[in-house]
């Protein structure tokens, strides 16, 4: 009778743990570019956290945005969607309420879920798409409904939490904190900071509930400026590799030095020049990276301390790559060619690391890639939820993630920006830009004081096709030495825009959805 009652027991437990979902935390920083912990080739900068976090995790080294702009990527990492699917196109578009989310889908599940921090999707201050708690950082983007719908100004939690720590608020248009207001202030009562707290009495309060928890951390989002700017010397601070390299051997002068100063966070460059403003700008930046960190820290070692890591999905990544315009106030996108609002690979390669000590071995590097469309139908596997029967974009990289293939679900990934321009398509080592246009400084300063300057339209009436493994900086086209590998992407090109269009050669497209299909 005991051998059965033993017998039992161990199969009700079983079935017990198989039943268990995983908790996740999902980490977005905000313009941060790619290289920027020791797993992505800085041993400088200081980010024990991050660099422990990678350690213990998977490491993608080949993470892309959907959209090289936040509001739009951020919509396709919530739905599964390409942005033009979704309808945010570009920043200050609402997601649509009848669209599915992760949150939505697993929150069927008996999941706690919560934001906290940047949104950038609609209104900062409501719950909403599946989240039961909001804890808004950002005082905007809801004005002007709150407005028409004859409420009056509401100001976000860390406003409040600021006001409670005798601060008075610098805006007196509005009665806000400005974004430069609050980064001027010491590190325990920064933006960073505060997610932290809040993250960990979450934490707390759900420690013995599943739950999942999205963070929106803004920095090192324009204003480049806080409490570790002079943390770093500024003596480890090296130039940038596309200084002076990557570029053909017979191009002009003049061509070199506009080379440089695209990938230099729009600092004014020359050839004999060596930029101790890039170094006090950059010392700046990796400041702010050092601030993300320590948040980092205290969220794992919360998660460690209650016991909660193992049955953890931790995703640290990023929105995009740094806003160049901005100049000093602004990153660099290191050896990656252009920034935030370009196809280039220093708009939309971004640092992606994810924990799952149950499943994921650590250690693991992988350099299949990976698109922010992706996570939804992950997190849905890895939790058994139920997926809406319409079609969705993203693909399942879990058996990625653990190991079972080396092979990313993805024949190809597609580049798409504004409304439904399809700007290039990677395959493998490969990546084919089409005929169109992009934003460039050319050369010219960025903006100071975070006052940005315009950018230029540079018009490309060739295709361009790029070897990523052995020309990372995207320098040397070598279309015409190709052609069986152009005709190759170009085919994958041509059965994209035969499913969701491509407004640069007028297709329509048989698959694409409208906004508000896509439900539960």
């Amino acid at each position: 009778m005991l051998k059965y009652q033993l017998v039992l027991f161990l199969l009700i437990l079983s079935c017990s743990e198989k039943n268990i979902k995983p908790n996740l935390v999902f980490i977005l920083t905000d313009e941060q570019r790619y290289d920027t912990s020791i797993h992505y080739g800085n041993d400088k900068i200081i980010t024990p956290n991050l660099n422990k976090l990678g350690d213990e995790a998977v490491v993608f080294e080949n993470a892309y945005v959907a959209q090289p702009v936040c509001s739009p990527n951020r919509s396709s990492i919530m739905t599964g969607l390409y942005p033009h699917q979704t309808g945010v196109i570009q920043n200050k578009i609402p997601l649509s309420e009848d669209i599915a989310t992760f949150p939505q889908l697993l929150g069927k599940h008996s999941y706690e879920t919560a934001y906290i921090g940047k949104w950038h999707l609609g209104k900062e201050l409501d719950p909403s798409h599946g989240f039961n708690q909001v804890i808004s950082m950002e005082d905007g983007y809801h004005w002007k409904e709150d407005a028409e719908a004859g409420i009056t100004i509401r100001y976000s939690d860390y406003h409040k939490w600021l006001i409670e720590k005798g601060y008075k608020p610098d805006s007196k248009k509005r009665g806000t904190f400005s974004r430069t207001f609050c980064t001027n202030l010491p590190y325990e009562h920064t933006k960073s900071s505060f997610i932290d707290n809040k993250a960990i009495e979450f934490i707390d309060a759900n420690k013995d509930n599943q739950f999942i928890l999205y963070l929106g951390f803004l920095e090192p989002h324009t204003p480049v400026n806080g409490p570790f700017n002079d943390l770093h010397d500024i003596n480890d601070i090296e130039l940038d590799n596309t200084y002076g390299k990557f570029v053909p051997k017979n191009e002009p002068l003049r061509n070199k030095i506009i080379r440089i100063n695209e990938t230099s966070g729009g600092v004014k460059l020359s050839l004999k020049n060596e930029t101790s403003i890039l170094k006090e700008q950059m010392k700046k930046y990796w400041g702010l990276v050092h601030q993300v960190d320590l948040s980092v820290g205290k969220i794992l070692k919360k998660l460690e301390s209650l016991g909660l890591d193992e049955n953890t999905i931790v995703v640290f990544t990023s929105d995009n790559g740094p806003w160049l315009s901005y100049g000093e106030h602004a990153g660099s996108s290191g050896i990656y060619r252009e920034g935030k609002g370009t196809a280039w690979e220093g708009g939309q390669r971004v640092p992606c690391i994810v924990k799952y000590p149950k499943k994921i071995k650590k250690g693991t590097v992988i350099d299949e890639p990976l698109m922010g469309i992706d996570w939804l139908p992950t997190f849905a596997n890895v939790t058994n939820s139920q997926m809406s029967s319409n079609k969705i974009d993203g693909k399942n990289i879990w058996p990625l993630l653990i190991s079972e293939t080396s092979k990313s679900p993805h024949e190809a990934l597609y580049f798409y920006y504004r409304a439904n321009e399809l700007h290039a398509v990677r395959s493998g080592e490969w990546k084919l830009y089409f005929p169109r246009s992009y934003r460039s400084l050319n050369g010219r300063n960025g903006g100071k004081d975070g006052i940005p300057v315009k950018y230029e339209q540079n018009v490309v009436n060739e295709k361009q096709l790029y070897n990523l493994k052995e020309d990372p900086s995207e320098l040397n086209n070598i279309l015409n030495d190709h052609p069986n590998i152009v005709s190759k992407l170009e085919k994958m090109g041509n059965l994209a825009r035969y499913d969701l269009g491509d407004k640069l050669t007028n297709v329509e497209g048989i698959g694409t959805r409208d906004v508000g299909t896509i439900k539960l």
